[in-house]
């Protein structure tokens, strides 16, 4: 079966389209499993060949950009004016390229396949990383049976940070296990995406319940040997999200004013108690006043962005070692950290003030359509309003955990975050969840008899 998705003039078969998308999402997800398992040189060669394969496809679908984000394209084109006065000329140069090539393969995966064939993907992808990472902890802890650092280092005799290990050998110790993305933080991202993804297939009926049960308590599983606090927040912030959207879903259009505005009341009543009580909050969390050792970076970040605050210091992405001013700037307990641990005040550090507030208008552009992909009522030909699909609930869903993360994670710029985030940046503009034609592949997997989960009542 040929693709034909309208903004998408040539031909690629769903399978391929498929294919590269559930494969480019488990290679960026699975994170440092490729460079720690092939070395740099060696998972270079992967990615570039993933980007190939985009750019073929692309050439192959031919789609149009008439109705993708303006935002991400001026964001972009701001990052790539940078190198006009970045201290780093050439990591910008080479950055924008790998920016610029992400963003790409989010547009082809956007432009070929629909919100729900895009949900199998994110699932299947989420589900392997978990899947795999379980696996090869097993293996660390039964088989090996000590640490593992990546397979391109050799420190000696010296004093190996944790952090620098691809396993710590802690499955079954009652320490934080890592995984495929060699960190415990971005595996517990993973296994909520996945918890999302296969819940959302449940109850479209595009996953039997006895296995997208198996699958939720994986993902727990994960969740739980991770014991990533951000993640934690993150969970909950999304549950809260998915409540009020069904509520509001389940609202008639002329009645939704005053519970908005109630809404918006209750929002300032907890962000109020929740800086009230910061510490105590941080506490339960397991974390310092200082987000264990953030507030110091974020104190060294902001000293940079004193001294370039208008235009920034130059487009970079993920921070090179090899720069010292990047590399000097965030060390605890041994590591040096190459990032901001803040989305925000990475763009602000990088592109200034003027960059910031681009990727601000790109974030909130594609939060409100997310929103209305949630929450708005469709209606068809004969102007009858449409049943609620829960496939509507996951591009809200995913934002906002990718968002949360953003706070203490500067993930959303680069790899993973980026492409996903970008994915469904495109895909909102394109077409909202409840507007979109239904395609062959997007049909029940399971029979209707057993789609118990139809959110029955939401109109």
């Amino acid at each position: 079966m040929t693709n034909t998705w309208p903004l998408a003039r040539g031909a690629v078969s769903e399978r391929e389209a498929f294919a590269f998308g559930a494969a480019v999402l488990f290679t960026v997800f699975a994170g440092d499993a490729v460079p720690n398992a092939l070395t740099w040189y060696g998972a270079a060669l992967v990615w570039a060949a993933m980007g190939a394969w985009g750019v073929v496809l692309t050439v192959r679908a031919k789609p149009t950009v008439a109705r993708t984000p303006r935002a991400l394209w001026i964001f972009l084109a701001w990052c790539l004016v940078t190198v006009a006065w970045s201290h780093w000329h050439a990591a910008t140069l080479a950055s924008m390229v790998a920016q610029v090539l992400c963003a790409l393969v989010a547009f082809v995966i956007a432009s070929t396949l629909t919100w729900r064939r895009i949900l199998d993907a994110v699932s299947l992808a989420m589900r392997w990383v978990l899947l795999l990472s379980l696996l090869f902890e097993a293996v660390v802890a039964v088989v090996v049976r000590h640490p593992i650092a990546p397979i391109w280092t050799d420190y000696g005799d010296r004093t190996v940070p944790d952090a620098f290990y691809f396993s710590r050998a802690e499955l079954f110790t009652g320490g934080r296990i890592q995984g495929l993305p060699g960190n415990a933080n971005l595996l517990a991202m993973v296994a909520l995406l996945a918890a999302i993804a296969v819940a959302v297939q449940l109850a479209e009926g595009r996953m039997r319940r006895a296995r997208a049960i198996g699958w939720l308590v994986v993902a727990a599983v994960v969740f739980l040997l991770t014991r990533s606090s951000t993640v934690v927040v993150a969970a909950l912030v999304v549950g809260v999200v998915f409540l009020v959207a069904v509520w509001i879903r389940r609202t008639p259009t002329d009645r939704r004013t005053p519970r908005y505005l109630a809404l918006a009341g209750v929002v300032v009543v907890v962000a109020g108690v929740g800086v009230a009580a910061r510490g105590v909050l941080l506490g339960l969390l397991g974390k310092s006043s200082d987000l264990t050792g953030r507030g110091e970076i974020w104190g060294h970040v902001q000293g940079l962005i004193d001294q370039h605050s208008v235009i920034g210091w130059g487009w970079i992405g993920y921070w090179w070692p090899s720069i010292p001013t990047l590399a000097d700037l965030a060390h605890r307990k041994g590591v040096t950290y190459l990032q901001a641990h803040d989305a925000y005040l990475d763009v602000w550090m990088q592109t200034g003030v003027v960059g910031l507030a681009l990727f601000v208008v790109y974030v909130a552009t594609t939060l409100a359509r997310s929103w209305a992909c949630a929450t708005r009522i469709g209606y068809d030909a004969a102007l009858r309003p449409r049943s609620f699909d829960p496939v509507s609930l996951l591009p809200l869903l995913v934002v906002v955990a990718l968002l949360v993360q953003s706070v203490a994670e500067s993930r959303l710029l680069y790899q993973g975050n980026w492409i996903l985030f970008a994915l469904i940046a495109i895909k909102s503009r394109i077409v909202l969840v409840g507007e979109e034609p239904v395609s062959i592949g997007d049909g029940p997997r399971t029979p209707p008899a057993k789609r118990e989960f139809r959110w029955a009542g939401t109109r």
